[in-house]
C-alpha cells in the first residue's frame, strides 16, 4: 500500500534530520497503515496509542530512504492470566518525490481462515 505525505520539496536536498523533522509532523496520517493490524500476534493484541517513535532513517539510493520504527502494544487475557506488553522494531522504505513522501508500506495482517481456502 502507498501513503503519501504531501510537502513541496522544491528540488531541495534533504538530509535524514530533516525528513525526520517533516515525517513527525505527520505522523498522525500514517501511524495507523504503520500498525497494520496487529491480529498476526494475537487476537488480542492492541496498539498503545501515541507509543509510535522514529528511530532511524537512512538513505538506500538515490531519493529512496529506509526508516525503521517500533512502538508498544499490549495484549491482555483475563481468563488466560495474560497482561504483557511488548516493544516491535519495524522498517518501512519511502521515496522522496517533488510534491512529498512516498511511503511503500506492507499490509501485515492475519488473514480469515475462509480466505486460506
Amino acid at each position: 500500500m502507498k501513503k503519501f505525505i504531501p510537502y513541496p520539496i522544491n528540488g531541495e536536498n534533504l538530509t535524514p534530520s530533516d525528513l525526520l523533522q517533516i515525517i513527525e509532523r505527520y505522523l498522525s496520517e500514517i501511524e495507523e497503515p504503520l500498525i497494520g493490524d496487529l491480529t498476526y500476534f494475537s487476537e488480542n493484541a492492541r496498539y498503545e496509542p501515541n507509543s509510535l517513535q522514529i528511530m532511524s532513517i537512512d538513505e538506500t539510493g538515490g531519493h529512496c530512504y529506509s526508516m525503521n520504527f517500533q512502538f508498544r502494544w499490549t495484549i491482555f487475557n483475563g481468563c488466560l492470566d495474560i497482561n504483557a506488553q511488548e516493544f516491535t522494531t519495524q522498517s518501512v522504505t519511502f521515496q522522496v518525490k517533488p510534491e512529498g513522501l512516498e511511503f511503500d508500506i506492507i499490509d501485515l495482517f492475519k488473514g480469515l481462515a475462509a480466505e486460506e481456502l
